[in-house]
């Protein structure tokens, strides 16, 4: 039996392996699914989508319709959103397809685009974990941003991306969801690199958010956390 309540596993790209006592769940999947794993995606990674193919248990979002849905016992409440401007999965998809062919343009206009969707996980004994993925970035409506705090203030857990270029609206608006353990996940730096884009380290965002007094720890790609 594991000596630990939760362990997060950051696969690269945007995937997050949650394992906790019963079924592993795996935001955004890079490596393969194992029987028994339940997939969420975020809409971050653009071909995660892809890798779910087939898979039984996967939750996601179908278009702008909030999504609730429980799984042994595990309540998953999902909140799609606009993502940063110029960069939402289709354009992050065809990014890193370098000069695609005709025949994978026409595939990529017909491909449904993935929904980026925050999510809430609410466990048995009542802990939460806030997976808000990029939405917290400078075009997030204020109105949408406070009413996200309302309802899913206060978790035991807060993964966050951090949008390239926006440190500054994270350093405002964590604080706010008065979370008892931040990761700051680097969810978008091995998908920006692929696709030719410029990118930026973590590290100095969870510097200002230590100054500011939040409970964060830097999350990076191939590095785990563990919570006794």
């Amino acid at each position: 039996m594991n000596d630990w309540k939760l362990r997060l596993v950051h696969e690269g790209q945007a995937g997050v392996v949650m394992e906790r006592p019963g079924r592993r769940i795996r935001f955004d999947p890079v490596e393969p699914l194992a029987n028994g794993d339940i997939a969420v995606l975020t809409g971050i990674d653009p071909f995660a989508m892809d890798r779910t193919v087939g898979f039984p248990t996967v939750v996601k979002a179908n278009g702008s319709a909030e999504v609730a849905t429980e799984i042994d016992g595990i309540r998953f409440e999902g909140l799609p959103y606009r993502p940063p401007e110029g960069d939402s999965s289709r354009t992050r998809f065809v990014s890193a397809v370098r000069q695609p062919s005709e025949a994978i343009r026409r595939w990529v206009a017909k491909r449904r685009a993935d929904v980026s969707t925050v999510w809430n996980l609410t466990f048995p004994n009542g802990d939460r974990l806030l997976h808000l993925g990029l939405s917290l970035h400078r075009e997030t409506d204020v109105g949408w941003a406070a009413n996200l705090v309302t309802r899913f203030g206060n978790p035991r857990w807060l993964v966050v991306g951090a949008p390239y270029g926006d440190d500054d609206v994270l350093v405002a608006r964590v604080p706010a969801f008065g979370a008892e353990h931040v990761m700051v996940t680097d969810v978008e730096g091995d998908l920006r690199r692929e696709a030719g884009k410029p990118t930026a380290l973590v590290t100095p965002l969870v510097d200002r958010l230590q100054t500011s007094g939040v409970p964060v720890m830097v999350f990076v790609p191939q590095s785990s956390i563990r919570f006794e």
